[in-house]
């Protein structure tokens, strides 16, 4: 009997202790430095969050914390106390192939991290310099595969989400390819700009100002980016769909308790639902959209396995 009532005044002890959160401000983590897509989106997020009814009010102070692709941000969130107050921001297409290509870091998200939803997304586009006379990807294929030469084309990094979204791309497509990896999806922007490569693998939000320089040929989700509605899927075009995007998610770290897990999660939800998020998304190119996190759960698990073999490519064509 004793035990019995001691194991409910435990319970009743731990529920109060997180009854009211938060109590205080939450560090929000961020893997990269400011001015990028997450940078943007933990801004965008941390501004809105106190609006949720599930926050008490309580605001995100954005942390930067660059280092290793995001993976020293991950694992100081991973490490942290479970308690609600230490979360991450990351894109699943990043976080994948940052594990991925980094074996010896010895980190897997999957067996780390909490996912507590997801509020935007980066999609990967096909880039091209807008004078090339294809207006379709699947014109652009035939061009490449009647010239035979090997098509030399940026991207953002040599294992990030676009540079994977690349690889898949030219050989579902039996283009003979060189990736030219930059830090940053600017500069390789700026490479495809100056006809230094044929093509670029990118966010499409790095198009905005360069309009008359670039057009997007198409997109490798299920379903056309509504930040960029226009551009058609490469399904939609009789190519392989791929089913690639990046949903930019928050996460926690393993033992966060239910409620939190519970207000973290409304949080998100009800951020997406505000219009000034959207407004906000819209002026940096993203869109605003919502993932539970059992469905982001379940993207970073399939990018996981779709990414594995083409990391494991890449690495050995570096060796």
């Amino acid at each position: 009997m004793k035990t019995f009532l001691l194991s409910t005044a435990i319970a009743a002890m731990t529920t109060a202790a997180f009854a009211d959160y938060p109590e205080r401000p939450i560090r929000l983590i961020v893997g990269f430095s400011a001015g990028g897509g997450t940078d943007t989106s933990a801004r965008g997020f941390g501004s809105f969050a106190a609006e949720a009814p599930s926050m008490n009010g309580m605001p995100m102070v954005i942390v930067n914390q660059p280092g290793g692709s995001g993976l020293q941000a991950a694992q100081t969130v991973a490490d942290a106390d479970p308690d609600g107050y230490t979360l991450y921001i990351i894109n699943n297409g990043t976080m994948s192939g940052a594990s991925l290509s980094t074996p010896e870091a010895e980190f897997d998200p999957r067996e780390r991290l909490v996912n507590l939803g997801c509020m935007t997304q980066l999609v990967t586009g096909l880039h091209i310099p807008t004078e090339h006379p294809a207006q379709t990807a699947a014109e652009w294929v035939e061009a490449m595969r009647a010239n035979g030469e090997t098509v030399r084309w940026s991207t953002s990094g040599a294992a990030t989400m676009h540079a994977v979204v690349g690889h898949l791309f030219m050989n579902a497509n039996g283009i003979d390819h060189q990736v030219v990896p930059f830090r940053g999806g600017s500069n390789a922007r700026n490479a495809l700009v100056a006809d230094d490569v044929t093509a670029s693998f990118n966010g499409n939000q790095l198009i905005e100002g360069f309009e008359e320089d670039i057009k997007v040929l198409g997109v490798p989700s299920l379903e056309r980016d509504p930040a960029n509605p226009d551009v058609p899927t490469f399904a939609e075009q009789g190519l392989d769909a791929l089913n690639v995007t990046g949903p930019m998610c928050l996460y926690g770290p393993v033992g966060l308790p239910d409620e939190v897990v519970g207000d973290v999660s409304a949080a998100v939800e009800a951020v997406v639902e505000l219009e000034g998020f959207g407004r906000f998304m819209g002026r940096s190119g993203l869109a605003a959209m919502h993932l539970s996190p059992e469905d982001g759960t379940e993207n970073l698990n399939r990018l996981m396995e779709t990414f594995a073999p083409v990391i494991a490519e890449i690495a050995e064509a570096q060796e």
